[in-house]
């Protein structure tokens, strides 16, 4: 759409330097569990 964002990166470093924030998992690892989670549950949502 008109006005937004093409393009966004995330970037913790404030989180890790400011509040101490140590992630429990990898990305790739939480990403991975999302998509398994959407699989067996996503289509119970509703909207």
């Amino acid at each position: 759409q008109a006005g937004d964002v093409w393009i966004t990166y995330a970037d913790i470093s404030k989180a890790k330097a400011q509040l101490k924030y140590q992630p429990k998992i990898m990305f790739e690892k939480g990403m991975q569990n999302f998509i398994d989670w959407y699989k067996s549950e996503g289509r119970n949502l509703s909207a």
